[in-house]
């Protein structure tokens, strides 16, 4: 999968000027109010043989400790997960996967005005909840990288069509109050539709799921939408109970 990588470098920080790309590494906790203050992107790297009782309370603020022995070695630690880190302290989406014509990533704030264009056909919301005002949209997006995508792994993302970049639709495993299943839910616009999208995304993402350890998926359905049915008999799905008064759980 073709990704952009946003981390330059990993440096030590020492006071001086902040570099877009650059993730600092903070070994002095007394620095850590310099880091913030100057605005750097920096994680606290603790070692453990020479670490402070009083040290907790320098903390504040503080994402990510890395802990280690000895002087930090930034080899120690994979690449992957210091773009990972970089990526979640700056707001930048995660690529997740492809498909044969799709992306799938995270969701991030500037998606919402493709989804509200997406959701402005009526038969999309006829089986699912409309976007909020905008507002309360945005700080959902935000609440939702921070309290599922980082949580979890998981969530429902963001689908475009790698032919064009543009974007068709939301995809992904939910986390629904009250269950401890994966659901998987989805969504393609009205102008994509009928191309077989949606199932060549659900397919992706329940291979995902299996490469990470995820065993049972549930999905929620109205019984009158037909083509959401279809597709999840298609996907191995079978119906195990009712869920409300209006819609099903189907189990895979």
């Amino acid at each position: 999968m073709k990704t952009d990588t946003y981390l330059k470098k990993i440096e030590r920080f020492n006071r001086d000027c902040v570099e877009e790309g650059t993730l600092y590494v903070v070994t002095d906790p007394n620095d850590i109010p310099a880091a913030a203050g100057m605005g750097a992107t920096f994680v606290y790297y603790s070692d453990t043989t020479k670490k402070d009782a009083s040290e907790s309370s320098y903390l504040d603020g503080v994402k990510y400790v890395l802990e280690g022995e000895g002087e930090f070695d930034p080899e120690e630690f994979d690449d992957d997960f210091f773009e990972i880190v970089y990526r979640r302290l700056k707001a930048i989406p995660l690529d997740i996967m492809e498909t044969e014509r799709c992306f799938i990533r995270e969701t991030w704030i500037p998606d919402l005005d493709s989804f509200y264009e997406i959701y402005s056909d009526t038969s999309v919301t006829k089986y699912m909840e409309d976007l909020m005002e905008r507002s309360e949209e945005e700080k959902y997006t935000e609440n939702y990288r921070d309290l599922i995508y980082e949580i979890y792994g998981h969530g429902i993302w963001t689908v475009i069509l790698k032919e064009t970049g543009e974007i068709i639709g939301r995809a992904g495993l939910d986390e629904r109050a009250g269950y401890d299943t994966p659901e998987l839910g989805f969504l393609i616009g009205t102008k994509w539709q009928r191309k077989g999208y949606a199932e060549e995304v659900c397919r992706g993402i329940l291979k995902w799921a299996a490469e990470n350890d995820i065993e049972k998926v549930m999905s929620i359905t109205d019984p009158e939408n037909i083509p959401s049915v279809n597709l999840l008999k298609k996907l191995g799905f079978t119906k195990s109970k009712a869920f409300d008064d209006t819609r099903d759980i189907w189990i895979r």
